[in-house]
């Protein structure tokens, strides 16, 4: 039975995001979409994507070992937050994607809301290189998860897919944005784990993930300040192997 399951989820998983994937190909809001998709992904491993690829590597590698093997379900106990991680499980997964597509859509249809358009693309852009690394290494891996659903535990594609949009809104807004943003991940990768859906590992390599396709976007497209609605100073930590570690503010 479980394996039928599995399969079926499988099929699924893979289903939604060739969907979305050609849905938003053939949308005439860009012609040059695929062009922008293809430019995003050999920007994965930029610069500024070596030292989050790096500590998410160490910290997923050390969980595998420390964490126990029959999960953490329940750890932040049940009332209000048991309600808000069953909420996050409905709406920060591939909905995120439908979201982001809306975005674009809306924003394409009034001239005054190019800024609109632009968010929306960058996110359609790094959510369906996310769920793409994402669905990969799940199908890959073919970890079983914590509560024996199936075998799609690693990586955690809630959290991946609210880290990549934390990053890309963080560049694109500012920490006024980013900030929250990033909090809503962090907390969807707590839910993943409360819910039994996932181990501490799968949420570290999740963030992982999202962190460095956000980076590929925007560092693929260099939005330029002056697009940019209320600039505020991002706060970025990057890798440059001539001058080390580097924090911007």
């Amino acid at each position: 039975m479980r394996s039928k399951r599995s399969t079926r989820n499988n099929f699924i998983h893979c289903a939604c995001c060739l969907f979305f994937f050609l849905f938003t190909a053939a949308s005439p809001a860009r012609a040059d979409f695929l062009y922008d998709l293809s430019a995003d992904s050999r920007d994965i491993f930029n610069q500024r994507s070596l030292l989050p690829l790096g500590i998410g590597t160490a910290f997923t590698g050390v969980s595998l070992v420390l964490e126990d093997s029959t999960g953490y379900a329940d750890f932040m106990g049940g009332g209000i937050l048991h309600d808000a991680s069953v909420i996050s499980d409905k709406t920060m997964g591939l909905p995120l994607l439908g979201a982001s597509l809306l975005t674009w859509g809306i924003g394409a249809s009034n001239e005054s809301w190019d800024n609109a358009e632009f968010t929306g693309q960058l996110l359609t852009e790094g959510l369906l290189i996310t769920y793409g690394i994402t669905g990969i290494l799940k199908l890959g891996v073919a970890r079983e998860r914590p509560d024996g659903s199936n075998t799609l535990s690693f990586p955690s594609g809630h959290t991946s897919g609210t880290s990549c949009v934390a990053v890309i809104l963080w560049d694109r807004y500012g920490a006024g944005a980013g900030i929250p943003a990033a909090l809503i991940a962090v907390f969807a990768g707590l839910s993943r784990i409360t819910l039994g859906k996932h181990y501490p590992s799968d949420v570290f390599a999740g963030a992982t993930v999202g962190v460095i396709s956000g980076l590929a976007v925007v560092n693929a497209h260099k939005i330029p300040a002056d697009e940019i609605p209320n600039p505020q100073p991002a706060f970025m930590i990057y890798y440059n192997f001539g001058e080390g570690v580097t924090v911007e503010f």
